[in-house]
């Protein structure tokens, strides 16, 4: 699979050792340790909470918030690192701060320590999630590296469906603390394939200087470029929706509507939604494009969750309703994910670490806080996250529009916004 990208004139074809399908499937495992150390951990939220004296149960909710906050933040460091020393040995070291996260985390004997474990342990995570976008950036550009994330998405996808399944397994006969160290094997597998297979994509001659002025000039670059910084600020409030649903989910499953251990096997349910959509999403991108698939997504969430609110404030909702309301909106989540993520990213390809590292920082950053307040929020009914779902979809719409005619700028670059080697 030799790639060049002539429409970057940005230097020599990378030739990776990987084919096609085994790039596409290292990609979605590396994305999948990440997420893995959330939905995993689903389950185990309650458990884990009386295990450690938490007097009120949603504080559990915090180990989610301060991952994602570790993932986002982190991203912001190891996106330039990567751009200036490569990006395999930052991959290897944000998968080691993985796996020395996971073991910490089992290890934490109260709630404070076991918060500092999954911080770090989303350090780790950032790292190979914002070096793992990179490398896909230097290898594809525009509908082929949006086709890349969708069949590595629609793989990742599969995951929130067997991780909380797995995670519930693993409490009926160990404790929650398993849970967390588990993560650890899929780092450690991740590690393993990087070493063997995991070629550097970026030449030397490509690699970019960390000094002050070269890091301004680069981040002063993603944030004008409009089409990139606008999609990351509608990922984050869309992942903020989405991360204040997972955290919730137990609660709204197993207290709402007393659904008991039935909780994971209904949550697998409504999340192969999202996986059909990056399916779906791989074939529909070459007909639409990513921008016409963005705003009706953004439309078919706000219009699917108003009419769930008012039926919750009505308190008409019922079991199965809400089962097809929250798969709708998990396909519209699996379908936003790999165009706002290819959009950000594809007019930014020479500075692709870093441009991968604030749409990391922006998206996740956004996504936590307001997922981790959404979270706080339940009080029993579903109308926090329905209403967080209208709210924040349609800021997302609102936002959306400042691109005015420029939405399908990420396949046309425009040098003025484009970096060049020589302003290094």
């Amino acid at each position: 699979m030799a790639v060049s990208d002539p429409a970057e004139g940005v230097g020599a074809a990378v030739a990776p050792r990987m084919g096609p399908a085994e790039f596409v499937a290292f990609v979605a495992l590396s994305l999948v340790a990440g997420a893995v150390a959330v939905d995993m951990m689903l389950p185990a939220l309650l458990p884990l909470g009386e295990d450690l004296g938490l007097a009120d149960s949603n504080r559990g909710q915090a180990v989610i918030a301060v991952f994602v906050l570790g993932v986002g933040a982190s991203q912001l460091l190891f996106g330039p690192l990567s751009d200036r020393y490569g990006r395999r040995p930052l991959f290897i070291a944000g998968v080691l701060l993985l796996v020395a996260g996971s073991a910490a985390g089992a290890l934490a004997q109260d709630f404070q320590a076991l918060l500092v474990a999954r911080l770090l342990q989303g350090i780790g995570a950032g790292a190979q999630r914002v070096v793992t976008f990179s490398v896909v950036r230097d290898l594809h550009a525009g509908p082929q590296m949006t086709r890349v994330m969708s069949l590595a998405m629609a793989v990742v996808l599969l995951e929130p469906i067997v991780a909380p399944l797995l995670g519930q397994l693993i409490l009926l006969f160990a404790s929650w603390r398993w849970i967390v160290a588990a993560v650890a094997v899929v780092g450690g597998i991740s590690l393993g394939w990087a070493l063997w297979r995991l070629e550097e994509s970026l030449p030397v001659a490509r690699r970019r200087s960390l000094s002050p002025r070269s890091l301004a000039a680069a981040y002063r670059t993603v944030v004008r470029t409009r089409v990139a910084f606008v999609c990351m600020i509608v990922c984050g409030l869309v992942m903020g929706a989405h991360l204040g649903f997972l955290s919730s989910a137990q609660a709204i499953f197993q207290r709402t509507f007393d659904a008991g251990l039935h909780f994971t096997p209904l949550l697998a349910l409504v999340s192969l939604a999202m996986s059909a959509a990056a399916f779906a999403n791989a074939r529909l991108v070459r007909r639409f494009g990513s921008a016409e698939l963005i705003r009706a997504a953004l439309y078919v969430l706000v219009t699917v969750s108003a009419v769930a609110l008012v039926l919750a404030v009505a308190g008409r909702i019922t079991l199965p309703v809400f089962l097809a309301v929250q798969a709708c909106n998990m396909f519209v989540f699996g379908m936003l994910l790999p165009n706002l993520t290819a959009m950000s990213m594809s007019p930014l390809g020479s500075i692709a670490g870093t441009a991968s590292s604030m749409f990391g920082f922006v998206s996740m950053t956004v996504g936590a806080l307001l997922g981790g307040l959404v979270g706080q929020f339940f009080d029993g009914t579903l109308r926090p996250v329905l209403g967080a779902y209208v709210i924040l979809g349609v800021t997302a719409l609102l936002v959306l529009r400042q691109l005015g005619g420029e939405e399908e700028a990420p396949v046309g670059h425009s040098a003025k916004n484009e970096l060049t080697v020589g302003d290094c």
